[in-house]
C-alpha cells in the first residue's frame, strides 16, 4: 500500500468517526420552541373549553340556590310580619280586660299575680288563704313567717272597688292545692296555728 492511499483510508475512517457520533445528536434534538408553544396554546384552549362548559352547568345551580335563599328572606319576613301582627292583636286583646294601673277588670287582681276566687263545684285547683292586709308590709311578714315554715305562701294583690273608691289590698295565700279535703285541713292548721280566719278559696292564673 503506497503511501496516498494509506492518507485516504485513515482520512476516511476519521470522517465515519465523526458521522457516527455527531448523526444520533442530531436526531435525539428536542422539538423546535415553536412547536412547544403551539401544544401548550392547544392545552389552554382545551382548559377554556372545558371551564366554559362547567360555567354553564354551574350557572343553573347558581340561580337555584339564590331563588332558595331569597324564597327563605321572604318566609322570614311574613313570618315576622305576622308574629307583630299577633303580638299586637292580644296586646289589643289585653288592653280591654286590663286597667291602666294593671289590674284584671273582672276580678282586680293585679295583672300576673295568682287569682283567688271563691270555690265552685267545677274547681280543681285550690289555696288557703289566710289574711287580707292595707298595708303591704304586714303582707310580706305574714308570707315570710309561712315559707320559714316551709309552706308554699304567695302574695295576691288586688283592687277592692267599691262605692268609697278603689282600695289596693293584699291577700296572703298558700297554695297551690290539687285537693279539696287536703285545703280544708289546712284551713284548719292555718286557723290555729297562725290566728287567723283562714278561708279555701279557687286559684289559678
Amino acid at each position: 500500500m503506497n503511501e496516498i492511499t494509506r492518507y485516504r483510508l485513515i482520512g476516511s475512517i476519521f470522517l465515519l468517526s465523526l458521522a457516527a457520533i455527531f448523526v444520533p445528536m442530531v436526531f435525539d434534538a428536542p422539538a423546535p420552541e415553536r412547536d412547544s408553544d403551539f401544544l401548550i396554546d392547544q392545552e389552554e384552549e382545551t382548559a377554556a373549553a372545558a371551564q366554559n362548559d362547567d360555567s354553564q352547568w354551574l350557572a343553573p345551580q347558581q340561580e337555584v340556590d339564590e331563588l332558595i335563599a331569597e324564597l327563605k328572606q321572604r318566609e322570614g319576613d311574613l313570618d315576622a310580619a305576622l308574629t307583630e301582627s299577633r303580638v299586637q292583636e292580644q296586646v289589643s286583646a289585653l288592653t280591654e280586660q286590663v286597667d291602666a294601673d294593671g289590674y284584671w277588670s273582672e276580678n282586680g287582681t293585679r295583672f300576673g299575680e295568682p287569682i283567688l276566687s271563691p270555690v265552685r263545684s267545677d274547681t280543681t285547683v285550690f289555696a288557703v288563704q289566710l289574711a287580707t292586709f292595707d298595708d303591704p308590709d304586714n303582707a310580706k311578714s305574714l308570707r315570710q313567717q309561712l315559707r320559714d315554715d316551709d309552706q308554699e305562701a304567695f302574695i295576691s294583690q288586688y283592687k277592692q272597688r267599691g262605692l268609697g273608691g278603689e282600695k289596693i289590698r293584699y291577700r296572703v295565700a298558700v297554695g297551690p292545692l290539687l285537693s279539696h279535703t287536703l285545703a280544708k285541713e289546712k284551713r284548719a292548721s292555718y286557723t290555729q296555728t297562725y290566728g287567723v280566719q283562714a278561708i279555701v278559696v279557687a286559684m289559678s292564673q
